[in-house]
């Protein structure tokens, strides 16, 4: 038996060193992805001024259309504008998360749908349509009949503590579901903001956006909300980089994608992922997929780990960004052509193999 010892123990070390073996990327992928990341990425001047002035006129005509009846709010960012993780939009529609803190108190408004029924009434003019959601107002902006871009705005009421609530409810809601609950968006804003620094900071808002397009594009509906994947990558997101301390995306995204699968719980029916809300207030932000939905999720995300997988170790880089133009569409570029190696082209995914002959 001891002579067995020796050989088992070999065995062992050499399969936990394949085990936590890094997959080997080929360095011309990494030039892609930040392509990549600067096409779906909001334009940090153009956009962001743009819409930081329609931001500021609406909250004005607010401000004025509110004093009469001596209502007063303090306005702050949320959300991906907030956080710097906002994607442009492929519908071309916009959003902004605004939150706005009254300090008038809940005894005022026990229903908070009737405070959002005054902000309602009071962004209600021509060239707008307002809409009463379950966590916020909607404020869309139209050009030539086509949505241009929307603010959500949502209530919150500030305690004597300093703690806020926020108004949930719309019209058709019962009224037990017309409620005050409690808040916490400084802390989620502080949680994925402070997570990591400096260019694991930026390695993480990248891996955010490319989880927020490959969602638009393989989702029609049933798709998880931007904040529980913003979350998810925040909590189990690890930079990933050479010896040279060149960024390596593709590792770092297919390890955040293989521990959200690993996270999966089994419920009743059919297995889970629970992305719960850091800080005090509790809440699972995933609680709003059915079964059903889950399900196609857990699918989906398993499709996106066997595409980035397999575009490791010795694969020609030509096919590996064909394989993830199918999964984050058609702004994930393709190699420049080089007849002196076996990475190809620009003209698409469908001629690569016709460029390799070519070479």
């Amino acid at each position: 038996m001891e002579e067995l010892i020796g050989p088992l123990v070999l065995v062992a070390v050499a399969l936990f060193a394949r085990l936590g073996r890094r997959p080997n990327v080929h360095r011309g992928i990494q030039p892609l992805f930040e392509e990549f990341h600067s096409k779906i990425q909001l334009d940090e001047h153009f956009e962001r001024r743009k819409l930081r002035e329609k931001r500021e006129t609406l909250l004005n005509v607010l401000k004025e259309k509110l004093s009469p009846i001596e209502l007063t709010f303090v306005p702050f960012l949320q959300g991906s504008y907030a956080m710097r993780t906002g994607v442009v939009p492929k519908n071309g529609n916009y959003d902004i998360d605004v939150g706005l803190i009254f300090t008038c108190g809940v005894k005022r408004f026990p229903d908070p749908l009737v405070l959002k029924r005054i902000v309602h009434d009071a962004m209600d003019m021509h060239n707008r349509t307002v809409r009463i959601r379950r966590p916020c107002v909607t404020v869309t902006y139209q050009k030539d009949g086509v949505p241009e871009f929307h603010v959500d705005l949502a209530i919150y009421m500030k305690q004597p503590d300093g703690s806020l609530l926020i108004g949930m409810g719309h019209e058709t809601s019962k009224a037990e579901e017309r409620k005050w609950k409690p808040a916490a968006p400084a802390e989620l804003k502080q949680f994925i903001l402070s997570k990591v620094d400096g260019e694991a900071q930026a390695q993480l808002r990248r891996c955010i956006r490319y989880l927020k397009r490959w969602r638009d594009e393989n989702f029609i509906v049933g798709a998880p909300l931007s904040i529980a994947l913003t979350v998810a990558a925040a909590r189990w997101f690890e930079p990933k980089t050479l010896d040279d301390g060149t960024h390596v995306d593709l590792e770092a995204l297919l390890h955040l994608v293989k521990t959200m699968q690993g996270k999966f719980e089994l419920g009743w029916s059919t297995k889970k992922l629970v992305v719960n809300l850091p800080g005090p207030v509790k809440g699972n932000l995933m609680e709003g997929l059915s079964p059903l939905q889950m399900t196609s999720f857990s699918e989906q995300l398993d499709k996106l780990a066997v595409v980035l997988q397999k575009c490791t170790g010795d694969v020609q880089l030509c096919d590996s960004a064909s394989a993830l133009a199918l999964i984050f569409g058609s702004d994930f570029p393709m190699p420049v052509a080089r007849r002196d190696s076996g990475d190809f082209c620009r003209a698409g995914a469908s001629s690569c193999a016709a460029m390799r002959q070519i070479a």
